[in-house]
């Protein structure tokens, strides 16, 4: 049995930030600030139901719009949408 390999987890090539935010107040901006201000290296999407661009980065409107694999989801909505957040990564 192949057993699971967790390494992108702790060193992902790629974050996506479901919730960013186009508004410094919020804390979907501030995550996608720290992790592009934090040096990361890796990949980064933001996903906002607007799409548009978030801090010169293309916002995409859900995470399944992303065609590249994301290793890393940070879902930062409101409570009664992340179940069904969560469900779309999956």
């Amino acid at each position: 049995m192949d057993e699971p390999n967790i390494r992108y987890l702790f060193e992902p090539r790629s974050i996506a930030v479901i919730g960013a935010s186009q508004e410094p107040s919020k804390i979907g901006y501030k995550i996608v600030s720290n992790i592009l201000s934090g040096g990361y290296q890796g990949k980064v999407y933001p996903v906002n139901t607007r799409g548009s661009e978030i801090l010169g980065l293309r916002s995409y409107k859900k995470i399944t719009e992303i065609e590249d694999s994301v290793d890393v989801g940070c879902i930062v909505v409101p409570a009664s949408h992340v179940f069904d957040v969560a469900q779309e990564c999956a």
